[in-house]
């Protein structure tokens, strides 16, 4: 279903946002071979995030991961038939350059032979041969019984199994393969150990990784910015050192095994054979863990991928190298083929590639575009999006809709965004969908919204009261003063434009960024309540005094909108919040606006309020220094305490069900000034308090049992991570979850409150800081 009206002509919002709904609808009514087609393209998606995010070739800037989503995103999109999933999917993996991963085909099924018992043989030309099976080693078996008396010097040690058997395939490592190899070394030998990705949360896409982005602290060490990523030793070092004792000189050995060896066994072998001290002869295929660690994901119309997500890392510091031999052993022909090759000397492997020593991000694509992006680009926005949060939100669980299956849902809203309308409400409902007041959707070139799309105000403001709409603010608009004098400080706001206001609420829920109610208000009532093209015009019903008044107003440029508001008269305008921002009230009350001053002023500050007994610290509205609240924290604690701690996801794998998290604990350790401590604090807080203007508060009341007043706040913690949108968009989410000492989370539920101060009709027109006021009562 496309849209049916020309919202740049109309400037009307509702018809945007019903528009916008009629996605939902086209959505859940389209046919099952449709639905199949959107669950295809979803697949694909998924199959992108998992390559992106975690496999080995990502991670050493030698492909784009946007190139690659694109180059095939494309057929398949034009065509979403199953077979263009096939395709799309093996070529997307092939142009990794990596044979491990692919789609998964059914295996022909081997012939099994059965190895239980030994043997030992001389073949022709002179080779020893000896099968050594798990299934012999239920005894204990001496390495030194079976070679240290015989005089072959070309030895073949045939170690395949029949099945897998972790007792008895250890008890073959331990027993023999070891202590041989042991006796074969010269020096410790370490073992193929897994790297793969390391994260600690997620870096903001947008940033410029190559460069360190913090400052040494006072000891000299970088601190961690948000995220550490890098590289995992998953084996703990495994090694084999060196026996001189159980030396065996002049021999050569030649390994046969299967993937039913036990895995200690094919990774001493791989690590030997990469020093070149044996041949190994693999029967078939090596078993998966050779190559590193697989994610196999189920897709579409049977098919299933597997994608390498970790590599092996040798102790030459390279990837290793392949068996001299591997292949399916029909005619049992490998152990001739073992035979041959010890009869010349050990090849010496080619150089190889040294690996880097951690794996590396760069910074992700603007994709700027000069008008609205195609329907590729607005697919890798949204799959990069989804993706992000899947793996790394910390606050899924916060999330209302089902994010696993929501794709399809906004696949077929994103193919069908074709204009720069579209496009802009399909990202709107995109980021509010994971319920984060972070993730303000944010246009690089004209800001909140597209030029000429919601980017204009009616020349007023509502607050919420009492669970009704009325009028708080008046713009001083001189271009439609006639008009605003039929609008009068406390109407109740009944409908816009026929609609009312209670279905403009509604429609809004499902497109605002918002942690929690407080949140959405905030953003509503603030910006888009009376949203529309700048110029357009509506009537606004009022009811006053139970009668019904219409008037009708025209929508002005929204920045020009913010700046009127500031100039709104009041009654009762309160100077106390003005500078000089840290003042001494009457009655010896000490007062600080902790969002306008710096940690560098913290010494003049505590000198000022020294003999102050009572100090409000006005936390509301975001801070201009960063460690503001920490380090006033630090000034009034008397002991070393913990404020709260933060968990980050830690991921190292796109199964979810082995995410751990990681957490860092905040603490507040004294600072020696004296002068703030031992004071009683009264803290204010309100719904204008997101992010680090949450973090100060808490850290304050980590220090001191501070008296905390005022309203919910917006419930969104945690560094905002970016994440850059085709279209010169960028939108966030909260990268790490907060917490309070006592495990309370601060997303959604915001800063803890003691007194509650509820806004009132009377105080938002008069334009009184009621809870500013609730502070010096309880001061007095």
């Amino acid at each position: 279903m496309s849209y049916t009206v020309n919202l740049r002509a109309l400037g009307a919002i509702m018809i945007t946002i019903a528009n916008l709904c009629s996605f939902k609808v086209h959505a859940q009514t389209t046919s099952g071979e449709s639905n199949q087609q959107l669950n295809r393209i979803a697949a694909f998606g998924k199959v992108w995030g998992v390559i992106n995010y975690f496999h080995p070739q990502m991670g050493k800037g030698q492909l784009n991961s946007d190139s690659l989503f694109l180059q095939y995103v494309r057929p398949l999109t034009a065509d979403p038939s199953a077979a263009n999933l096939e395709k799309s999917i093996t070529d997307i993996l092939a142009d990794l350059h990596d044979p491990q991963s692919g789609l998964i085909t059914t295996d022909i099924q081997e012939k099994k032979i059965s190895r239980k018992s030994y043997s030992q043989q001389l073949l022709p030309g002179g080779a020893l041969y000896i099968a050594l099976p798990q299934d012999i080693f239920s005894s204990p078996v001496k390495m030194d019984s079976i070679l240290r008396n015989n005089t072959a010097t070309d030895i073949i040690l045939d170690l395949r199994c029949d099945t897998i058997s972790y007792e008895s395939g250890l008890q073959q490592y331990t027993s023999y393969v070891q202590p041989l190899i042991a006796g074969i070394i010269d020096t410790t030998m370490i073992l193929p150990t897994e790297r793969s990705f390391f994260y600690k949360g997620l870096m903001r896409q947008d940033f410029q990784h190559s460069v360190n982005l913090m400052a040494p602290d006072k000891d000299g060490n970088i601190p961690g910015y948000q995220v550490n990523m890098g590289f995992r030793n998953a084996s703990q070092g495994s090694y084999i050192q060196a026996d001189h004792s159980k030396k065996i000189s002049g021999k050569r050995y030649c390994f046969i095994i299967n993937q039913y060896v036990n895995v200690n066994i094919v990774n001493a072998l791989m690590a030997l054979r990469n020093r070149d001290l044996c041949y190994l002869v693999v029967e078939d295929k090596l078993p998966d863990y050779a190559y590193g660690s697989f994610y196999k994901m189920q897709l579409p119309d049977g098919l299933t991928a597997k994608i390498r997500c970790s590599e092996m890392i040798y102790e030459d510091g390279t990837t290793g190298i392949q068996p001299d031999i591997l292949k399916v052993d029909h005619n049992g022909t490998l152990i001739n083929d073992a035979a041959n090759l010890l009869k010349s000397s050990i090849k010496k492997t080619s150089p190889k590639q040294i690996e880097n020593t951690v794996y590396i991000r760069t910074p992700a694509t603007m994709h700027s575009t000069a008008g609205t992006p195609d329907a590729s680009l607005r697919l890798l926005g949204l799959f990069n999006f989804w993706n992000t949060i899947h793996f790394f939100s910390p606050n899924k669980q916060l999330i209302t809709v089902d994010w696993e299956q929501s794709l399809p849902h906004f696949i077929n809203m994103f193919l069908q965004a074709n204009d720069e309308e579209k496009y802009f409400m399909a990202l709107m409902e995109l980021t509010a969908a994971i319920n984060d007041g972070h993730a303000i959707l944010y246009n690089t070139k004209s800001g909140r919204s597209p030029k000429g799309i919601l980017d204009g105000n009616l020349p007023f403001v509502c607050d919420v009261i009492d669970r009704k709409i009325y009028v708080t603010s008046i713009m001083p608009d001189t271009t439609q003063r006639q008009a605003l004098t039929g609008l009068q400080y406390g109407d109740e706001v009944i409908a816009i434009d026929n609609i009312p206001v209670d279905s403009i609420i509604r429609k809004w829920k499902s497109l605002l960024v918002a942690s929690n109610e407080s949140g959405f208000n905030r953003e509503l009532y603030a910006t888009w309540f009376t949203a529309g093209s700048i110029g357009s015009t509506a009537i606004v019903r009022v009811s006053r005094n139970k009668e019904l008044h219409n008037i009708t107003l025209k929508r002005i440029d929204r920045n020009v909108y913010y700046n009127l508001w500031g100039q709104v008269p009041r009654e009762a305008t309160t100077t106390i919040t003005n500078a000089p921002y840290c003042k001494i009230l009457p009655g010896n009350i000490g007062y600080l606006r902790l969002n306008r001053v710096y940690s560098k002023d913290l010494d003049s500050i505590s000198s000022l309020l020294k003999h102050c007994e009572k100090v409000i610290i006005d936390a509301r509205g975001y801070p201009k220094d960063a460690r503001i609240g920490t380090n006033i924290a630090a000034y009034i604690a008397t002991k070393t305490d913990t404020a709260g701690y933060e968990l980050f996801p830690y991921v190292t794998s796109p199964d979810l069900s082995k995410r751990q998290t990681l957490i860092d604990y905040a603490v507040i350790e004294p600072n020696t000034n004296p002068h703030l401590k031992n004071k009683q604090y009264y803290l204010l807080v309100d719904e204008g308090n997101q992010s680090q203007g949450e973090w100060n508060p808490i850290a304050i009341q980590g220090a001191t049992k501070a008296t905390t007043i005022g309203r919910t706040t917006a419930g969104a913690n945690g560094m905002a991570v970016t994440i850059p949108l085709p279209g010169d968009y960028m939108t966030f989410y909260s990268g790490f979850a907060e917490y309070y000492p006592d495990h309370t989370p601060n997303q959604q539920l915001g800063v803890k409150i003691d007194v509650i101060v509820n806004k009132t009709l009377k105080g938002a027109i008069r334009g009184e800081d009621e809870i500013l006021n609730k502070a010096l009562e309880l001061c007095k």
